[in-house]
C-alpha cells in the first residue's frame, strides 16, 4: 500500500505560471448581470413605463369613486373645497366690493351683495330643482354668488366635480347649459323682483374695512322661472374638478358673438376660467310677461318711491274701504 506521501508526489502538478494565468482568467470572466446590464435595465424601464400607462388610462377610463353626498369623507372635501374657494382672490375682490367703501363715504347705497342660498343656513332642501341633486364634492361642491343691484350683474364663482363628467376630464356639455340656465334664472329673479324692499335692505353689518360685507339671503320659494330660449355656444373645454366664473348681464344692443343668436335676447352670460379664458358662452330670452305682472311693477316703482311699497300697500292706500271690506268678508 502506497504511502499518503507518495501518492501525491506522483499526482502531476501544475505550474505556478499557469495557475496564475487560470486565477486571473477566472477573476475577469463577468458575471450574468455585468454581461446584461443594458438589457435588464431597458427591460425594466419598459416594464416601469408600460404599467404606468395601463395605470394612468385605467384612472382616466374608471376613476376611484368619490364618497356619497353627506358622508363624512364628503363633508371633509367639502370643507376644503369651502376653505380653497374663500381665498380665491376672485371671491376676495367681490366681497371687498360688498363693502362699497367709496359709495358709503358718499352716502349712497353699496351696489354689490353676496346672495346667500337659503338651504346652506337653515338645511333646507329643494329637491325639484335638479342642481340641488348634484351637491358633493364630486359634483357642484360649492359656489360663491355676488349680485350687483345697480347694473343687474351677477357674477358666481362654481366649481365642477369629477363626476361631472361626459368625456374623461371635461365637464359635460349638458351640465355647463344647466349652470349657465340657474344664474340667468337667479339674475332675472333678482332684477325684476317686487321686493325691492328685502335688496335694500341688504348692507354691511359694521363700517367699511372692519365688519362683514353686505350678504342678501336669498329665499327658497318662489323658484326662480327658467328662460324661454337658451342659446349656447361651446368656445373651449370645460375641465372637470376645477373652479370657473359665471357672469351673467342684461343684452345691450350689438352683435353677440353667439353661434346661433336668439332675436331679442335680454340676457348674456359666459363661463370662464380663473385667467378669464371664455369656454362658454350663452344668450337668453324669457316669456313675455303677464300684462298684470307688468302694472304691478309700473305701480310699485311710481307711487313706491324709495319707501319699497308694493302692489299690496297700493291697494290699501288706494281703496281702503274695498279692502277692509273683504277682509270682513
Amino acid at each position: 500500500m502506497a504511502s499518503p506521501l507518495r501518492s501525491r508526489l506522483l499526482r502531476p502538478t501544475v505550474s505556478k505560471c499557469l495557475q496564475h494565468l487560470s486565477r486571473r482568467h477566472q477573476s475577469t470572466r463577468p458575471s450574468f448581470l455585468r454581461r446584461n446590464r443594458a438589457n435588464i435595465i431597458w427591460s425594466t424601464i419598459s416594464f416601469a413605463f408600460g404599467l404606468g400607462t395601463v395605470q394612468f388610462g385605467l384612472h382616466m377610463l374608471a376613476p376611484p369613486a368619490l364618497p356619497a353626498p353627506g358622508s363624512h369623507e364628503d363633508k371633509v372635501l367639502v370643507a376644503d373645497l369651502n376653505k380653497r374657494i374663500d381665498e380665491e382672490f376672485k371671491v376676495k375682490v367681490l366681497r371687498g366690493k360688498c363693502l362699497g367703501v367709496t359709495k358709503t363715504l358718499k352716502g349712497e347705497e353699496a351696489g354689490w351683495v353676496e346672495i346667500i342660498p337659503m338651504q346652506a343656513e337653515q338645511g333646507e332642501k329643494r329637491q325639484d330643482r335638479l342642481l340641488d341633486l348634484l351637491q358633493g364634492a364630486k359634483g357642484l361642491g360649492v359656489e360663491r354668488v355676488f349680485y350687483n343691484r345697480s347694473d343687474h350683474q351677477l357674477v358666481a364663482i362654481v366649481y365642477f366635480g369629477p363626476d361631472l363628467s361626459g368625456w374623461p376630464g371635461v365637464t359635460h356639455g349638458g351640465l355647463l347649459a344647466t349652470a349657465l340656465d340657474d344664474k340667468i334664472s337667479l339674475a332675472n329673479y333678482l332684477s325684476t323682483t317686487s321686493d325691492l324692499s328685502t335688496l335694500a335692505a341688504a348692507a354691511p353689518q359694521r363700517l367699511p374695512g372692519t365688519g362683514d360685507h353686505a350678504k342678501l339671503p336669498l329665499p327658497s320659494t318662489p323658484i326662480p322661472k327658467e328662460p324661454a330660449q337658451l342659446s349656447v355656444d361651446y368656445k373651449k373645454p370645460t375641465h372637470a374638478n376645477d373652479f370657473y366664473v359665471i357672469r351673467v348681464s342684461p343684452a345691450y344692443p350689438g352683435g353677440e358673438d353667439v353661434r346661433i343668436p336668439i332675436q331679442g335676447h335680454e340676457y348674456t352670460a359666459t363661463l370662464e376660467r380663473l385667467d378669464a379664458t371664455i369656454c362658454v358662452r350663452a344668450t337668453a330670452k324669457f316669456a313675455p310677461r303677464s300684462q298684470a305682472e307688468r302694472v304691478k311693477d309700473k305701480v310699485g316703482e311710481k307711487f313706491g318711491g324709495g319707501k319699497g311699497w308694493s302692489y299690496a300697500d297700493f291697494k290699501e292706500w288706494m281703496w281702503p274701504s274695498r279692502q277692509k271690506e273683504s277682509q270682513i268678508g
